[in-house]
């Protein structure tokens, strides 16, 4: 039970890290640990291969100076190679020539009067290599040790030969305190410019934030600057201000919704008002019944639009969530004719097939009506209602002789409160909320709705339906 605490206690501290250290600093950071860490490994392999680099020229210059006395002690015998390598003073190369059982032939200067300095033998004709710290020159170094065995006249030689490590060694030394003094100050500089670079990167952020923060709901007019590079920056700025677009499109969606909402809801109560005012005073006599009638008109017409608004609020809400069941859309059209028919005296005409989907019934045979509706309010003598199937979708086409919709209007006429005449009236000018509805019932189906030239003059909604799994 005590290692998750210790792991609680263990985050706590790096959550605030990342809680209290910004963008620019932990970057920087990383740039500097980063860069430290690639230093670090490159300056250990650089030290080792150059240590090791040293050490194999050490060896090479041992090996050719052996093989130098052993082709003198070839060409002019034992006793002049001796003698050339008694001559040698060098301090960095020294030289030993033995005899059988290991008897000190000749000496460089510096091991004059020394035993044999190494203590493997190499048998005639091959090389024996070693690295030893102790030979009896004193200054401290260590040595890179060659022996060679040579026979000549029956007589068994060896020639050994050390090159001194010390150079390699220092400059070994050398560069490692270089690397171990500049890598950090390499790696702060790394972070200096980081630091510097990754701010003036940043700016553009900081004037976006700027700007943000400056933005109200009053006014969304406003948008952040766009840097001018094609980068990263810039197609932030420029989804920013698309939502700042889409933001205040929907602030102005929902004030035209109000104000059209007020203006709908005021007509049908100040209709109902002026009726009952004119029942109240006692002047309204044997014309009770057409003020009644006129009343429950208003009242219809009052439920209409706040069953609408309703609608439209909860789609907005949660989304239109249609109960998909087996529906006969031949029956739905079947009956919006008969209404039409029953209810106006326009020619009602089309081609009906029969044609079953899955989808919501209520919804769709709502649907089904505001374009009947839309239709019979703007025909001159005649609406069509057809239905078909078209390979996986039904088609509805519902069509009328009217005056049609402009093309520059067929996208917005779904939206709502959208009415394409000047006017405000009960006649001409509808809610705005029927299409708006339909677009709703179909996009929660989905299908797709839009007009088209009109099949008979008019204008014709195509409604286009998947069948579903019916």
């Amino acid at each position: 039970m005590t290692e998750p605490a210790h792991r609680g206690a263990d985050a706590g501290p790096v959550r605030a890290f990342r809680r209290n250290v910004g963008v620019r600093l932990r970057l920087t950071l990383a740039a500097s640990a980063v860069v430290a860490v690639a230093l670090a490994v490159s300056g250990i392999a650089l030290v080792t291969l150059l240590g090791r680099s040293l050490d194999r020229s050490a060896d090479a210059t041992a090996t050719q100076r052996g093989r130098e006395i052993v082709a003198l002690m070839r060409q002019e015998g034992p006793d002049a190679a001796g003698q050339s390598v008694a001559a040698s003073v060098g301090e960095t190369t020294i030289a030993q020539i033995l005899g059988p059982g290991r008897q000190v032939l000749a000496s460089s200067a510096q091991i004059e009067g020394e035993p044999a300095i190494a203590h493997r033998d190499a048998a005639p004709g091959t090389e024996a290599h070693d690295r030893l710290d102790d030979l009896p020159v004193g200054d401290g170094a260590a040595y890179s040790v060659v022996s060679l065995g040579v026979r000549l006249n029956s007589v068994d030689y060896q020639v050994m030969v050390a090159q001194s490590l010390a150079a390699a060694q220092s400059s070994v030394r050398t560069v490692s305190a270089l690397l171990l003094v500049g890598l950090p100050i390499l790696a702060l500089l790394v972070g200096a410019v980081t630091f510097a670079l990754v701010g003036r990167s940043l700016w553009p952020v900081e004037s976006m934030r700027r700007q943000v923060s400056a933005i109200t709901a009053r006014d969304l007019s406003t948008r952040v600057p766009v840097p001018s590079a094609q980068d990263e920056l810039s197609r932030l700025a420029q989804t920013m201000n698309d939502m700042l677009d889409r933001l205040e499109q929907s602030q102005a969606t929902a004030r035209r919704f109000v104000a059209d909402a007020s203006h709908e809801l005021r007509s049908p109560v100040s209709a109902l008002k002026a009726i009952l005012h004119v029942t109240g005073s006692g002047t309204a006599g044997s014309d009770w019944p057409e003020s009644r009638a006129a009343m429950g008109a208003e009242a219809d017409r009052l439920e209409r639009i706040v069953a609408e608004l309703l609608f439209l609020a909860a789609a907005d809400d949660r989304g239109v969530r249609p109960v998909k069941k087996d529906v006969d859309l031949d029956d739905l059209v079947a009956a919006e004719r008969q209404r039409l028919r029953a209810g106006t005296s326009l020619t009602i005409g089309g081609h009906v097939g029969a044609v079953r989907c899955t989808g919501d019934r209520h919804q769709l045979s709502q649907a089904l009506r505001n374009l009947a509706d839309n239709a019979a309010a703007h025909a001159r003598h005649r609406v069509d209602v057809s239905l078909c199937r078209q390979g996986a979708s039904a088609v509805i086409e519902v069509s009328d002789d009217g005056p049609g919709v402009p093309e520059a209007d067929r996208a917005r006429i779904f939206d709502r409160f959208v009415r394409l005449d000047a006017s405000r009236t009960r006649v001409s000018g509808g809610t705005g909320l029927g299409l708006a509805i339909v677009a709703e019932v179909v996009r929660a189906h989905g299908g797709t709705v839009h007009v088209v030239d009109g099949l008979i003059g008019g204008a014709t909604f195509r409604l286009e339906l998947p069948l579903g799994a019916s």
